[in-house]
């Protein structure tokens, strides 16, 4: 305590500053920036998914998430290796995001197409997002929705991706890196209530 007391002073005073009897109790809090969870069936969006038929790679996860899924594989002596594979290593597409006052987007994952010589390459090719579009996910939303709603929706991968780069077509862009920036981030609603039959008739 430096209080400017001459030298001839030996004790310096003592500042003491009276403290309340106070018990006041610590409280912890929690900011959470980010969280992940898996999902068995898209009826966990029960307020509804706006999807994309043509889903863009670039909204793959790219960093580590720092959680891992189990693939089999099956080596060449016949014997199958179960491999602890991270989670944004495995091939998945950006299906859509919930209908929410947050912004949670929705994948789909594919380990089926996992192979250990492709390393940390997680795209999915359009031929497999068409079969998985064509063959599963636009039929069952056929099947499950009233006509209200599939009148809006397109009825095919190649009829979605047609409305995606209508916009460069119509200004006759023939760069493809600028074609495909000129794509149209395209989402159609489909309501919660046909989550459930849709995605139980897909597996």
């Amino acid at each position: 305590l430096l209080c400017g007391i001459s030298s001839e002073s030996q004790t310096p005073p003592t500042l003491e500053l009276p403290i309340p009897d106070l018990s006041i109790a610590t409280t912890t809090t929690y900011d959470i920036d980010s969280f992940i969870a898996k999902v068995k069936c898209l009826s966990v969006a029960s307020k509804g998914v706006r999807v994309q038929f043509t889903p863009s790679s670039q909204k793959n996860i790219s960093s580590d998430v720092h959680l891992f899924s189990k693939i089999e594989e099956r080596l060449a002596s016949g014997k199958v290796h179960v491999r602890q594979v991270p989670l944004h290593h495995i091939p998945h597409f950006y299906l859509g995001h919930m209908t929410s006052s947050l912004y949670l987007p929705l994948y789909v994952f594919l380990p089926g197409l996992w192979q250990k010589n492709l390393g940390t390459n997680s795209y999915v090719s359009n031929q497999h997002l068409q079969q998985w579009m064509d063959i599963g996910f636009i039929p069952s939303i056929l099947r499950h929705c009233p006509p209200d709603i599939v009148q809006h929706l397109p009825l095919s991968f190649a009829s979605a991706s047609m409305n995606t780069f209508a916009r460069g077509r119509e200004l006759g862009i023939q760069n493809r890196e600028v074609y495909d920036a000129k794509r149209q981030e395209l989402h159609y609603f489909l309501s919660g209530r046909y989550l459930k039959p849709i995605w139980q008739d897909i597996i």
